[in-house]
């Protein structure tokens, strides 16, 4: 019996880099608008959605390849202190590199920003594949970089894992057994409400699921 490839969003799934996110935003709307035009709704909405995207919308003025290179300088330089891989992420991805597990990332951040992330973590040696958001797939709820880094790793059945209905609704359109990782209170209920095969609070919860998944 051949292993479905395990694939994940990143950030906030993965990656708890939620304060990252946040304060290198606070920092560009600082130089390029006022911090005060950074609302909470606002902290809301750029949790997810790809960078140029988001920065096209809130600074329709200026060059946005300065603005998202400026972005970028300054969370690489905060990485340590304000990123973490998400509680039991690192064990889990141990688990699944020894049991044989094909796993990737299907993520709309940028491959620069992901390849460093995971180096500076020793995350990079967990994953065979990685989808980013420069690599010309449909974005995501599109089922196109799931669809990719299947192929990329050859398998024909997929596990995709999210924290957004964005993510969900990706899996859900790749044919993919989708669980939605609770990682964020205010997004619970409607992660839940969607339908996904399976919900975790804790990322070490999936291995219990993949084993119980492989017995049947």
């Amino acid at each position: 019996m051949s292993l479905p490839a395990v694939l994940f969003d990143f950030d906030g799934t993965l990656m708890d880099s939620e304060p990252a996110i946040i304060s290198s935003y606070y920092h560009v709307f600082e130089i390029y608008a006022t911090p005060e035009e950074f609302t909470d709704d606002r902290k809301t909405e750029v949790l997810g959605p790809p960078l140029e995207v988001e920065m096209r919308k809130f600074f329709p003025d200026a060059d946005v390849y300065e603005v998202m290179e400026e972005y970028r300088q300054y969370q690489e330089q905060h990485l340590r202190e304000l990123m973490k891989p998400m509680k039991g992420a690192v064990e889990l991805l141990k688990w699944l590199k020894e049991e044989g597990y094909p796993t990737g990332i299907v993520t709309s951040r940028l491959r620069k920003s992901l390849e460093l992330i995971l180096k500076v973590f020793e995350l990079e040696q967990y994953f065979e594949v990685l989808v980013c958001q420069d690599d010309h797939q449909k974005p995501k709820p599109a089922p196109d970089g799931i669809l990719y880094a299947m192929k990329q790793l050859g398998c024909t059945d997929s596990i995709y894992v999210g924290d957004s209905i964005s993510d969900l609704l990706a899996g859900r359109n790749a044919g993919s057994t989708v669980i939605a990782a609770l990682t964020k209170i205010e997004k619970e209920q409607g992660l839940i409400d969607f339908g996904p095969d399976h919900a975790v609070y804790e990322l070490a919860e999936i291995r219990q699921i993949l084993q119980k998944n492989h017995e049947q």
